[in-house]
């Protein structure tokens, strides 16, 4: 008898613990993203990883971005463009996320997302729409020196 109780409540304290060490639920509870409405974003076009990662003091405060990103439209940071990321490329499959860059022109998430081996980008401003054919692999910033911060054209719906 006395095994069953000990069993029973070895089995509770693992399931709290478990339960209470999850940075999973925490993001599922209190997850936060841009919105056209937002202006509380800063450094538009830069690196937003280099900072909001899991070893940074930045994410603590401000949050640990999964995808982040700066959108332009004519060379300048634009509201209220649509990001939306899909299981295949040209908009096609499913729609894994969809995002809205702030006043600052930037789009981020701290939500969990499966990229499912990666996922393609497709940017949206009114009529105009805009594919990335290449294959985006998630937890990265758009804006990295390897991406729209240097080796390719900064994200400009124009």
């Amino acid at each position: 008898m006395n095994f069953k109780k000990n069993s029973v409540f070895l089995a509770l304290t693992f399931a709290l613990f478990f339960t209470a060490c999850s940075h999973y639920d925490e993001l599922q509870l209190s997850s936060k993203q841009s919105s056209g409405g937002d202006d509380e974003s800063h450094k538009t076009g830069e690196d937003c990883m280099s900072c909001h990662n899991n070893s940074s003091n930045e994410a603590s405060g401000e949050g640990w971005w999964n995808v982040a990103g700066s959108v332009y439209s004519n060379g300048s940071p634009s509201n209220n463009v649509t990001v939306e990321l899909w299981s295949e490329a040209q908009g096609k499959g499913f729609k894994i996320l969809t995002l809205t860059s702030d006043k600052k022109g930037n789009f981020y998430t701290n939500k969990i997302i499966n990229f499912n081996g990666g996922c393609y980008p497709k940017v949206i401003s009114g009529t105009k729409v805009k594919y990335m054919n290449g294959i985006f692999s998630g937890n990265k910033s758009c804006s990295n020196t390897n991406c729209h911060g240097g080796t390719q054209s900064k994200i400009d719906i124009n």
